[in-house]
C-alpha cells in the first residue's frame, strides 16, 4: 500500500526525533501549510507544551485550541485502500498531546477518528477507528473504539459489531499537558497497548469484548476533535498538539519515551481517611455543607483529588435529614444537584464520660467521625434492578418500640469512649446520588444509645429535651424540618431570582410607557362612585336597555329566537369565526358588503337578489351552503327569506330590567367560604369562620382578601389550574405519549413568589433548569411524540393567546384561519431551527382524491417542506417581530427567546386580555370571552372592561394578585350566584352575579381533609422510593400534602404488585370530580357534568368512609372529646364542614342523636385499649415487583389501607359510631361540593 504522508515539516521536535515515520502528522505550528478544514471554534497559535517544562518542545511551540460544540478539523479519505484504511493484520498507532480544559463525567470526547461523522452516504455505525478520552470517576482515561462488519443473526453477544477498549487508569484534568497513545494490530485484541505520560496502562474491552472480526472500512472522512455531526458531548474542549497516525504498532518503549515532562501519577491510591477540619461550628445546631460533583459514589477521594468547593450551607437541630435543600440555577429555577453530592453534618455534641454506642442510618457510602476517630462506615448504594431483586424483610428496631430503618437504608453501629464530660466534634460524611441515582438521602440519622441502654435518642448538640428515635418523634421533627427547609429554599430562590430584577424592571417600565401611549377606555362617568369593574358592568346593562327599547319587543324576539340561531349554527363557523371566501355573516353590515365575489350576501327587502339565499337553495354540491349534509330545512329557508324580505332588520337583543337586575350580596359566611376556596383552594377552619362572623368592621371583606392573597397556599390553588392548561404529564415509570417532566414545581414556585406573569411565561418557554426535577425545562418534553415542539406550540397558543391550533397538527384548520405552517413555524421557533412535518402528521393524499367538492380540510404545506422559525400571529396579536423587540430580550438572535418576547410584549394585548379573561372566569365562573382557549370569531361580552383590566394588568407589572384583588373586591364577585345558560350570547351576558360553580377535584379532597382535621396520609408518589435510578427513569413526586401533587398512578401494565392503595383511594375521589392524572393534551374545562360516581365516592368510597371516622388523634376525635354540649358539637361540625352555623331544623335532630350517651362518651383511662401498631411489611418497589411474594404484600397493603387507622380509644364505640354517622351526613349534604 503506498505511503501517504501528510504535513511533515522540519519544526516537529518531539515526534519526529524518532525514526518511526507517521503516515499523518499535525504539529499545528506557525509554519504549517495544511489541507485540514476547520469548523466552529478552532483557534490556532495558542501556547502548546513548551520547554523547559516539556524539554522535547521549543520555548515558543504553538498548538490549536478547540472550543467543543462540534469544533473540529476534517479532511477527506483519499479513497479506497488509502493509508487510513485498516483490516485484520494491519497495525495502527494513534497518539497526541492534549491539555483537557473541560470534560464531564461519563463523556467520551474524540481526539481523532475515522467514520461515524454523520456524513451523507455513510452508515451510522461506521467507526473505522478512533482515539478518545473518557472521564470516569474524576480521571481522564484513554479509549480505542472501532466497529466491525455486522455478524449474522444468532451470533454470540461477543460478536457485537462495537468494540471499545478503555484504560483502567488516567490523568487528572488540569493545566498540565499529557501525551496519550494506543497501538493495536487489528484481529489480535491482546495486542492493544496504551500509554499515558510515559507509563504503560492496562485496560479492558468493556463494550463488545475482544474480537477477531474484520473491522469496518470505508471512505468516510477523518475528524480531529469531534464526531457524530459535531455532537457537543463528543467534542474535545481543550488544546491539541502533535496528533499523528502510524501504520505500525509502535513499541511500548518508543511510546513511553515520547513523554518528557512533570511526573504524572496515574495509579491514584486513596487519600488517608481523616476527619475533615471544619473550624469553629455554630453552637446548638447541626451544620450541613453540600459539595457537588464528587468523583464517584463508590469511593472517597484518591491522590490528586480534592473536595469540591462548598455549594451550600444550612443548619438544623439534630442529626436527622430526609431531603436535600433544593438546588436552583442563577435565575432561581429548580436545577439538578451535580451528583454525587458530599453532605457533611457536623456539630459539637456534649457527651458524658464513658462508653457510647452510636447508630448511623444512611443510604450510600458514608462515615461517622467522633473527635477524629472513625467509628462507623457504610458501603456504596446499589443500583436498582428491574423487578427481580429479592424481597428484603423489614428491619428490626434497634430497641423495642423504636422506629425501624427505611427500605435500603443501611444501619451501622459504632462505639466511642469519651475520656471526660465535655463537647466532642461529631461529623457525618455521606455521598448522596450518583450518575445513576437520584440525589435522595432517604431517612438519614445519627442516634446515641441512652445511658440505661433501653432506647436511642437522636444526636443533637443542644441540651434540649432528648428526642427518642420513635415514629411519632421522628415524624414530628421531619415535618418541622420540612417547614424550615421550605423557608430556606424560598429565601435562596428569591435571592437568585433578583439577578434578573433589573431586566424585568426595565421591561415593565417599557410596558407602562406603551400603556400610557395606548390608554384604556375610561371608567364610565355615570358610575364612577362604584368599583371600576361594577361601573363597566352597569354601563353595559344600561346601554343594553336603551338599545333594546328602540325595537318592538316581538320583532327583536323573533329575530333572536328564530333567525339568528339558524345563522349562528349554520353560517357563523365559516363566515363569522372565519372569513372563508372573504365573507362574514355575523352582522348585517358585513353581510351586505359581500365577500370575494363582490355580491351582497344579504340584500334587505329582496331575498332573490341575496347571494346567501341563492347558495342555500342551490342544487350544486360545489355551491350549496352550508356544505355537506342535507342543507337547511324548508322551514328554515322560509324563515330566512321572510326576514330578508321584511328588510333584514338586525335589532339589538331584547333586554328587560329583570335581565340586568343585580343579585343581593352573599352572607358573610358564604363570602368567607367562597374567598378561601378561590384563593387558597380550601375551606376555612371553624375558628376562622367564627372570627370573621364576629368581626363588625365595615371593610372586613377587603381585609380578608388582603390576608388571603399573602397566604402561601395561593400557590397550591393555582398550580393545578396551570397543570391542566399546560398539559403537565409526569410519569412514575416509563415514558408514554406526551409525558413531560414534573414542571409542576416551576409553576408552584412561580406562584409562591408571585412572579410577574410575563416573566412566568418567558421562563417557561425558555425551558430552564432541570427537565426531570422541577425546572421549566420539563415543559419541553413530549415523549413518544414525533413533533414535540409542535405540541408545545399548540399549548402556548391556546393557553396564552386564545388561538386553537389542534387541527393544524396535520392540516390547515377547517374552521379557523390558522394553518399547518403557523403551527410548525412556532415549533421551529421553539426548536431554534427549521423543522419539517413528520410523515405521521400528514393527511394521506388519497383523502383528497375523487371529491365532489373542495374539501374543508386543506394542506398548504408540501410534504418534506422545511418550515423556518417565524412568528405567524402579528396581525392577530399586534406583536410584531421588528427591531423594537430587541429591548425585551437578552439574545435577539435566539428564536425561542424571541417567541417568548413576542407572546409577552406589551404590544401583544391579546396576551394580557387572555390572562385577564382566564382569571376572571376562574372567579366569576364565565369568561368575558368564551371559550377562553379559542378566541377566533368570538366577541367579548364587555370589551371595554376587558381592555381596561388588561391595561391595568400591564401597568401593574403583570401581577396576578393585583388582578385577583380587583375582582375579589368587586360587588359582582360578592353577589349570590346564579346558573348561566351554557349558550348565553355575549350580547346577553351582563354578569349580574357570579355563575354557580362546583368545587374542583382538588378543592373537594383538600376541603374534606380540612373539614375533618386530618392531613393527607398517602404513600410517597413513586414506585422507586430507594432512589436506585435517575429521576428521568424512576420519578418521585414526594409525599403529597395537597391534592395537586398527585399524578397518574398507572404502573405501565397494571401490575398488581405496584400499587399505592392509600393514594389510589384519594385519586378515585378526584377522578370522579373530573381530575385526570394523565394529561396528554391541554385541558381548559374538565368534565363537570354531575354523575353517579360523585355522590358514590363521597358516601361509600374507602377514603370518604375513613375520613369521616373519629380515628386515633384525629381532628374529629379531638372535636368530640372537647365538645361542651351536643348542640355546640353540631354547630362546630357545621362550621368545620359547611362554614356556616346550622339552622334550627338542622341542629335539633342531629343534637338529639348525639345527646344519648354524650355525658358518658369518654372512656375512663383504665378502660382505654392500647393501640398496638401493625407489623411492618416488606417494601415492594420497581426493583423487586416481579418476585412472587410481591403480589401478596400488595394485597395486604390494600387491606390495611382499606381498614385505615384504628378508632380513637378515648370514645365509647356506640356513641362514636353515632357521631361518625352525623359527620358523614353533613359531609354528604350536596351543598358541601358547591362554592357558595
Amino acid at each position: 500500500m503506498p505511503l501517504f504522508v501528510l504535513f511533515v515539516f522540519a519544526s516537529a521536535q518531539s515526534l519526529l526525533a524518532d525514526d518511526t515515520e507517521p503516515v499523518a502528522y499535525w504539529g499545528f505550528g506557525n509554519e504549517e501549510s495544511t489541507r485540514l478544514e476547520s469548523h466552529g471554534g478552532v483557534h490556532r497559535d495558542v501556547a502548546g507544551p513548551r520547554a523547559p517544562e516539556y524539554p522535547g518542545f521549543s520555548e515558543n511551540n504553538t498548538a490549536v485550541q478547540l472550543d467543543g460544540k462540534g469544533a473540529r478539523f476534517t479532511f477527506d479519505d483519499p479513497g479506497t485502500d488509502s493509508s487510513f484504511d485498516f483490516t485484520n493484520g494491519d497495525e495502527i498507532t494513534l497518539e497526541a498531546w492534549v491539555k483537557v480544559d473541560q470534560i464531564n463525567n461519563g463523556e467520551n470526547v474524540y481526539v481523532i477518528g475515522k467514520g461515524r461523522t454523520g456524513n451523507p452516504g455513510f452508515g451510522v455505525n461506521n467507526q473505522n477507528w478512533s482515539l478518545r478520552i473518557c472521564m470516569i470517576e474524576g480521571r481522564a482515561r484513554i479509549s480505542f473504539l472501532f466497529s466491525t462488519i455486522p455478524q449474522p443473526a444468532g451470533a454470540a453477544s461477543s460478536d457485537s459489531n462495537w468494540h471499545r477498549w478503555i484504560s483502567e487508569h488516567g490523568f487528572v484534568r488540569g493545566k498540565e499537558w499529557h501525551h496519550i497513545a494506543i497501538a493495536y494490530r487489528f484481529g489480535e485484541p491482546e495486542s492493544l497497548l496504551g500509554v499515558i505520560d510515559g507509563q504503560q496502562v492496562t485496560g479492558i474491552w468493556d463494550v463488545g469484548g475482544p474480537t477477531r472480526n474484520i473491522p469496518t472500512t470505508d471512505n468516510d472522512a477523518i475528524w480531529i476533535g469531534s464526531a457524530l455531526k459535531g455532537s457537543a458531548s463528543n467534542s474535545f474542549r481543550g488544546v491539541l498538539d502533535e496528533v499523528s497516525i502510524h501504520r505500525q504498532a509502535l513499541s511500548a518503549e518508543t511510546l513511553k519515551s515520547r513523554y518528557q515532562g512533570p511526573n504524572q501519577k496515574l495509579l491514584a491510591g486513596p487519600l488517608p481517611a481523616v476527619m475533615p477540619e471544619l473550624g469553629e461550628l455554630p453552637k446548638d445546631v447541626v451544620q450541613l455543607t453540600f459539595h457537588e460533583a464528587m468523583p464517584s459514589h463508590l469511593r472517597w477521594l484518591n491522590d490528586g483529588e480534592s473536595i469540591p468547593q462548598e455549594t451550600l450551607r444550612w443548619q438544623t437541630n439534630s442529626f436527622l435529614l430526609d431531603q436535600l435543600p433544593q438546588r436552583y440555577d442563577s435565575w432561581g429555577i429548580r436545577e439538578n444537584w451535580k451528583a454525587p453530592v458530599l453532605v457533611r453534618m457536623a456539630a459539637d455534641v456534649p457527651l458524658t464520660q464513658g462508653e457510647h454506642r452510636f447508630l448511623m442510618r444512611v443510604r450510600g457510602l458514608s462515615r461517622l467521625w467522633v473527635e477524629g476517630e472513625l467509628i462507623a462506615k457504610s458501603v456504596p448504594i446499589k443500583s436498582a434492578q428491574d423487578g427481580f431483586e429479592e424481597i428484603t424483610p423489614p428491619a428490626d428496631p434497634p430497641k423495642p418500640g423504636l422506629r425501624i430503618a427505611e427500605h435500603r437504608q443501611q444501619e451501622i453501629f459504632g462505639e466511642f469512649s469519651a475520656s471526660d464530660k465535655r463537647t466532642y466534634r461529631v461529623v457525618l460524611e455521606m455521598l448522596i446520588g450518583g450518575s445513576k441515582f437520584r440525589t435522595d438521602p432517604g431517612e438519614t440519622c445519627v442516634a446515641i444509645e441512652t445511658a440505661d441502654g433501653t432506647s436511642y435518642v437522636l444526636l443533637q448538640p443542644s441540651s434540649e429535651q432528648k428526642q427518642h428515635l420513635d415514629d411519632q418523634t421522628v415524624k414530628s421533627l421531619l415535618a418541622q424540618q420540612t417547614i424550615e427547609r421550605l423557608k430556606f429554599d424560598d429565601r435562596r430562590r428569591r435571592i437568585a431570582a433578583k439577578s434578573q430584577e433589573d431586566f424585568w424592571k426595565n421591561r415593565h417600565e417599557l410596558a407602562s410607557q406603551w400603556a400610557e401611549q395606548h390608554p384604556a377606555p375610561a371608567i364610565p362617568e355615570q358610575f364612577k362612585e362604584l368599583h371600576p369593574i361594577d361601573a363597566f358592568l352597569m354601563a353595559k346593562s344600561q346601554s343594553a336597555l336603551e338599545a333594546s327599547s328602540k325595537t318592538p319587543l316581538k320583532v327583536a324576539e323573533k329575530f333572536h329566537s328564530q333567525v339568528l340561531p339558524i345563522l349562528s349554527e349554520h353560517c357563523f363557523r365559516c363566515h363569522g369565526e372565519k372569513t372563508q371566501g372573504g365573507l362574514k355573516l355575523n352582522s348585517l353590515d358585513v353581510a351586505q358588503a359581500g365577500g370575494d365575489s363582490g355580491l351582497a350576501a344579504i340584500e334587505p327587502g329582496d331575498s332573490h337578489e341575496s347571494e346567501m339565499m341563492r347558495r342555500i337553495r342551490s342544487d350544486s354540491p360545489e355551491e350549496r351552503m352550508p356544505p355537506g349534509g342535507a342543507g337547511l330545512s324548508d322551514e328554515q329557508i322560509s324563515l330566512l327569506e321572510d326576514w330578508i324580505n321584511r328588510g333584514a332588520n338586525w335589532p339589538a337583543p331584547p333586554v328587560s330590567p329583570e335581565d340586568v337586575a343585580t343579585l343581593p350580596l352573599v352572607s358573610d359566611a358564604a363570602f368567607i367560604r367562597r374567598a378561601y376556596l378561590d384563593t387558597v383552594g380550601v375551606i376555612p377552619s371553624d375558628n376562622e369562620v367564627r372570627n370573621f362572623l364576629k368581626d363588625e368592621s365595615s371593610n372586613k371583606r377587603t381585609q380578608l382578601v388582603d390576608r388571603l392573597l399573602t397566604d402561601d397556599r395561593w400557590a397550591d390553588h393555582w398550580t393545578s389550574y396551570w397543570q391542566d392548561l399546560l398539559a403537565e404529564n409526569p410519569t412514575l415509570i416509563n415514558a408514554s405519549l406526551n409525558t413531560t417532566g414534573p414542571f409542576r414545581w416551576y409553576i408552584y414556585d412561580s406562584f409562591r413568589d408571585n412572579k410577574p406573569f410575563d416573566r412566568f411565561v418567558t421562563e417557561l418557554i425558555l425551558l430552564r433548569g432541570s427537565a426531570h426535577e422541577g425546572g421549566s425545562a420539563g415543559f419541553g418534553i413530549a415523549s413518544n411524540n414525533d413533533a414535540p415542539f409542535a405540541a408545545k406550540g399548540q399549548i402556548v397558543s391556546t393557553a396564552f393567546l386564545g388561538i386553537e391550533l389542534q387541527c393544524a397538527r396535520c392540516h390547515d384548520s377547517p374552521y379557523h384561519e390558522t394553518t399547518q405552517q403557523d403551527l410548525y413555524a412556532l415549533a421551529a421557533m421553539f426548536e431554534k431551527k427549521s423543522v419539517t412535518v413528520p410523515s405521521s402528521s400528514r393527511v394521506p393524499t388519497a383523502f383528497f382524491e375523487d371529491k365532489l367538492r373542495e374539501s374543508l380540510i386543506q394542506v398548504t404545506l408540501k410534504p418534506g417542506e422545511p418550515v423556518k422559525p417565524a412568528w405567524p400571529f402579528a396581525e392577530v396579536t399586534g406583536s410584531y417581530d421588528d427591531e423594537s423587540l430587541a429591548k425585551l430580550m437578552y439574545h435577539p438572535e435566539d428564536s425561542r427567546e424571541k417567541l417568548a418576547a413576542l407572546i409577552t410584549s406589551p404590544q401583544n394585548q391579546r396576551f394580557a386580555e387572555v390572562i385577564v379573561n382566564r382569571v376572571w372566569r376562574r372567579f366569576i365562573g364565565a369568561g368575558i370571552v368564551e371559550p377562553p382557549h379559542d378566541w377566533e370569531g368570538q366577541t367579548p361580552s364587555h370589551p371595554d372592561l376587558l381592555n381596561w383590566l388588561a391595561q391595568d394588568f400591564i401597568t401593574h407589572g403583570y401581577d396576578i394578585k393585583h388582578l385577583a384583588h380587583l375582582i375579589l373586591t368587586s360587588q359582582v364577585y360578592q353577589r349570590e350566584t346564579i346558573r348561566y345558560p351554557n349558550t348565553i350570547s355575549p350580547e346577553m351576558q351582563f354578569f349580574v352575579a357570579p355563575n354557580r360553580r362546583r368545587m374542583s377535584a382538588e378543592q373537594v379532597v383538600d376541603s374534606l381533609h380540612m373539614a375533618v382535621g386530618k392531613p393527607l396520609d398517602v404513600e410517597e408518589i413513586t414506585f422507586a422510593p430507594e432512589a436506585g435510578d435517575l429521576s428521568k427513569r424512576r420519578l418521585s413526586l414526594g409525599v403529597a400534602d395537597r391534592a395537586w401533587k398527585f399524578a397518574n398512578l398507572a404502573n405501565e401494565r397494571d401490575r398488581p404488585s405496584l400499587s399505592l392503595p392509600r393514594a389510589r383511594a384519594i385519586a378515585d375521589i378526584m377522578e370522579a370530580f373530573g381530575w385526570k392524572g394523565a394529561r396528554q393534551s391541554p385541558i381548559t374545562d374538565r368534565e363537570s357534568d354531575p354523575n353517579v360516581l360523585q355522590p358514590g365516592v363521597l358516601q361509600n368510597s374507602d377514603a370518604s368512609v375513613l375520613l369521616t371516622r373519629a380515628s386515633i388523634n384525629s381532628g374529629l376525635a379531638d372535636t368530640a372529646v372537647t365538645a361542651t354540649s351536643p348542640e355546640q358539637l353540631v354547630e362546630t361540625l357545621f362550621l368545620k364542614i359547611l362554614s356556616r352555623e346550622p339552622t334550627e331544623t338542622e341542629r335539633a335532630p342531629l343534637a338529639s342523636l348525639l345527646t344519648e350517651g354524650f355525658q358518658n362518651r369518654l372512656l375512663p383511662e383504665e378502660e382505654r385499649l392500647e393501640i398496638t401498631p401493625l407489623d411492618p411489611l416488606p417494601v415492594v418497589t420497581w426493583s423487586n415487583h416481579v418476585q412472587p411474594e410481591s403480589n401478596s404484600i400488595a394485597l395486604e397493603m390494600e387491606k390495611r389501607a382499606k381498614a385505615g387507622p384504628p378508632p380513637d380509644p378515648r370514645l365509647r364505640a356506640a356513641w362514636r359510631e353515632m357521631y361518625e354517622d352525623v359527620v358523614w351526613s353533613i359531609v354528604n349534604i350536596s351543598e358541601f361540593v358547591w362554592i357558595p
